[in-house]
């Protein structure tokens, strides 16, 4: 009993035992953090809307161009409005007069036409036909440039949020591997406890045999062996949850297993400057690129405004093809024309001065999220070394709680077995050893925890 005590006294230790070198890296987190990285849903959302803005780019690339398109189209129809207007009626009278006349004068001389049918003419056209080749070309549109500039910001925008993901998703996949870790060694220490216990009761009962105690310490024992699986149970279910999360982020099967890396729990942290890391935050932090991009965009969108202002737009355009009754393709129905125009805006009740200030308070707005956010990440870096400063001092008080518990419990063990100590002593050093290692397991995973943040914070 007293050699298994000891040697657990020791491993506790080692474990815990906090140094200033570099944390060690574990190939195994590192493996699953790229299989989250590949196959996150949310991460894979991100991606495929930095593939529309690539998109996007392309074409704000392609309106440089001319086009070029067919169009062609026949009707049929019937009903609808007509247009009457009695032209026969109108002008046979007056030709047959005309030709009276002419027939005085100059005998024999061509007479005018006195058949002449009124008109009514549906408005629908009916068998008529189109087909025609259409070309358009834009030799001046200031739009088109800032346009294609507006979407490269903005796609370098999407680009740095889908890095800040990345690390976002980086930290959080850690984070949920320590606390699975963290479940796991917390369930050893029960199961030590437990074997402990199992072993008193062993004893109580080779007591009670041998007349020396009552049958209450074997009940005794049995209760704290059934608060000891009590606590089993509920750690073996933080388990299932905390392999739940961890499978949901990188993409698995929600029940699939997790390899095991206990030396990661158990590595040693680093040393930091709190100065350095808001200086490297200030200046690596993706969420500042994309603060930047918006700006650019944004800024952009005041030239275009302003542009549209000042200078008119120039196109070129044409057509040619074939276009009449009955679906003939002849000379008689061929046609072409071309086309160079301008645009420009005489007066628009002074929308584009409008726009092009909406389009200045957007980027003074963005300027000011700017240092906001310095402001916001800076504090961040600031409160997780706070954090992390407080975590390591709260482990060390808590090796210092295991020493001396482990130290009570040796004493008051050697006692019990010598009938100098009561039940009640047993049990509550006991439970002070569990205690004190739960503490230092936990006080130890908080170090790790907020040093991972930390690096988040830092933009590491």
């Amino acid at each position: 009993m007293k050699q298994s005590a000891l040697l657990l006294l020791i491993l506790v230790l080692s474990v815990f035992s906090f140094t200033a070198t570099q944390a060690q890296q574990s190939a195994v987190l590192e493996k699953y953090i790229r299989a989250g990285l590949d196959n996150n849903l949310a991460l894979q959302q991100q991606n495929l809307d930095l593939r529309k803005a690539q998109e996007a780019i392309r074409q704000s690339k392609s309106l440089f161009y001319p086009t070029l398109q067919f169009n062609a189209n026949y009707t049929r129809a019937t009903g609808g409005r007509r247009i009457e207007f009695p032209v026969g009626d109108l002008m046979n009278p007056v030709f047959a007069n005309l030709n009276q006349l002419n027939e005085l004068v100059q005998p024999g001389s061509p007479d005018y036409p006195t058949n002449i049918e009124n008109v009514n003419e549906q408005f629908l056209p009916d068998d008529f036909h189109e087909t025609k080749l259409s070309f358009a070309y834009p030799l001046f549109n200031s739009d088109l440039k800032y346009n294609r500039q507006i979407k490269e910001h903005l796609y370098e925008s999407k680009a740095a949020q889908t890095e800040a993901y990345k690390h976002e998703l980086r930290y959080r996949i850690t984070e949920a591997y320590l606390q699975y870790l963290q479940a796991l060694e917390a369930e050893k220490i029960w199961l030590n406890s437990k074997t402990v216990l199992t072993e008193l009761r062993r004893f109580n009962e080779s007591l009670v045999k041998n007349n020396v105690a009552t049958k209450d310490v074997v009940a005794t024992a049995d209760y704290e062996l059934s608060k000891a699986d009590n606590e089993i149970f509920k750690l073996q279910s933080a388990q299932n949850t905390a392999r739940a999360y961890f499978n949901f982020l990188i993409n698995n099967d929600l029940q699939s297993e997790v390899e095991i890396d206990t030396a990661l729990l158990h590595a040693a942290v680093s040393e930091y400057q709190p100065g350095e890391l808001v200086r490297g935050a200030l200046s690596g932090r993706q969420e500042f690129n994309a603060l930047r991009a918006g700006q650019a965009a944004a800024e952009t969108a005041v030239r275009l405004h302003d542009d549209n202002r000042k200078i008119p737009d120039f196109y070129l355009g044409g057509e040619a093809g074939f276009q009449g009754f009955g679906y003939k393709f002849n000379g008689e129905q061929s046609y072409a024309l071309a086309r160079i125009g301008m645009t420009y805006d005489l007066f628009d009740a002074g929308l584009r001065k409008s726009k092009t200030q909406e389009a200045r308070l957007e980027a003074e707005k963005i300027r000011s999220q700017y240092r906001e956010v310095e402001q916001q990440i800076a504090l961040e870096v600031t409160q997780a070394w706070n954090n992390f400063q407080a975590a390591q001092n709260t482990f060390k008080t808590a090796q210092t709680g295991l020493s001396a518990a482990e130290s009570t419990y040796k004493i008051v063990n050697n006692k019990y077995r010598a009938s100098q100590a009561l039940l009640i002593e047993y049990l509550d050093a006991q439970n002070r050893v569990t205690t004190a290692r739960m503490q230092a397991l936990l006080a130890w995973s908080e170090v790790l925890l907020q040093e991972a943040a930390l690096k988040k914070a830092a933009g590491r």
